[in-house]
């Protein structure tokens, strides 16, 4: 009997300690992550040769959590499209698309991944050497009206307080070179 009582004993102490390893586990999991707020800033800029065309800022929070904030800047534009003997019009966006994500790294480094797309409007008669011309809607009827897109998915190691060239490519179309240039800060 006192065997028995031992054993129940040590069985009990054995869940109670169990028990209690696996609460420690849980608030463990349950603790909150450390949160870091950040600011990062795109800098989309056009040149063609030595001569800047435009250069467009985007600047928004982001931090160390699972949210992925976006942002969104856009107009839509009527595009004339003929059927038979009349016009209609389909709507298309034009504009930027920006979503970010960010993870803490050792040694105070930051992984950014983004998302970009990046739309614009050409006029029909683009070409290389001249910016997009503005046309009427009637002469956007008569001619085609061209678009140009830009769309990447890249990730960014940055520390507090550093910039870099993200990505550079030039437009097949007028031979403007487009960089894209990120900085990132440590909100304090």
């Amino acid at each position: 009997m006192r065997g028995s009582w031992i054993s129940h004993l040590s069985v009990a102490i054995l869940m109670l300690a169990t028990a209690g390893a696996s609460q420690e586990k849980g608030d463990a999991e349950r603790l909150p992550k450390v949160v870091t707020p950040l600011k990062v800033q795109l800098v989309v800029t056009k040149q063609l040769g030595d001569k800047k065309i435009s250069s467009l800022s985007y600047s928004f929070p982001c931090s160390t959590t699972n949210r992925e904030p976006t942002l969104r800047m856009a107009v839509e534009v009527p595009v004339p499209v003929r059927k038979a003997d009349k016009v209609e019009f389909q709507y298309r966006s034009v504009g930027t698309s920006i979503n970010c994500s960010a993870s803490a790294l050792p040694e105070g480094r930051f992984n950014l991944q983004l998302a970009l797309e990046q739309s614009s409007l050409y006029g029909a008669s683009a070409r290389a050497g001249s910016p997009a011309v503005e046309q009427t809607l009637e002469s956007r009827v008569e001619s085609a009206t061209l678009f140009r897109t830009l769309n990447s998915i890249f990730t960014v190691v940055l520390r507090d307080g550093q910039t870099t060239q993200a990505l550079a490519g030039t437009d097949p179309l007028t031979g403007e070179i487009v960089t894209v240039d990120v900085t990132l800060t440590v909100a304090k």
